[in-house]
């Protein structure tokens, strides 16, 4: 709609200056007639011959205009209207979904939800397989004596491993291991693999501009949450 009325605009102008042209044109190939001699002064071949304040006031005042419509034009086409998107939210846990729902009707947002199954990344860590059973349980004893959740895998190709939970950020992972480390004396490894997880995918139901969008994300601590966004287009 933009590019049609610039379109327009273009060919008034041009239509304006055919006119302008043409009548010129008429009034010199116009007949003389005859009729009372007047007062006129005469011009020479090389100058231009004058224009009335009337006809400069008329010409400025059409150009003016159509500089007008033309910087309106092309404002718009500019892009200075905000750009608008319809953003996704997926959670993993209740209690971040349930943050972002109060946040969204604190700002009067319509939204819908849905429960959807998705891959994401999990870090296990677990020290390595002792040489039997038996030193497997001992270790266990020792970590649980010191505050440490573990326990000993029994399946084939990791039996012995003594595992020392799931994390969902590689962040919190490398801060529980380090802290185990410190803590028990043992090398913790950590195993990064994709996993099939519930999810809670939240779509917001109307356009939002960035402005606003910056607003609803300052009200989260993104560093203690398990979040994803996407800013999808309306």
């Amino acid at each position: 709609m933009k590019w049609l009325f610039l379109f327009v605009v273009l060919l008034n102008a041009a239509f304006l200056s055919w006119h302008s042209f043409v009548q010129d044109k008429q009034e010199k190939n116009q007949e003389s007639i005859y009729g009372p001699p007047v007062s006129e002064k005469i011009h020479l071949l090389s100058e231009a011959p004058a224009v009335t304040e009337q006809d400069y006031n008329a010409r400025t005042e059409a150009n003016e205009s159509l500089e007008e419509a033309l910087g309106k034009v092309i404002d718009e086409a500019s892009g200075d209207s905000p750009e608008l998107f319809c953003p996704r939210l997926e959670t993993e846990r209740d209690e971040d979904k349930k943050q972002v729902t109060q946040v969204l009707k604190s700002f009067g947002w319509s939204y819908k939800d849905r429960e959807v199954s998705g891959k994401r990344p999990k870090f296990w860590l677990y020290i390595a397989a002792p040489e039997t059973p038996a030193i497997a349980e001992r270790i266990v004893k020792e970590l649980a004596s010191k505050s440490i959740d573990s326990f000993v895998i029994n399946r084939a190709e990791m039996k012995n491993r003594i595992s020392l939970g799931l994390y969902s950020s590689k962040e919190r992972a490398d801060q529980a291991k380090t802290r185990i480390e410190n803590v028990s004396g043992y090398a913790v490894d950590v195993y990064e693999h994709m996993r099939n997880v519930p999810l809670q995918q939240i779509d917001i139901a109307q356009p939002v501009d960035e402005k606003d969008w910056e607003q609803f994300m300052s009200r989260f601590d993104l560093t203690k949450m398990m979040i994803k966004v996407e800013k999808n287009p309306c």
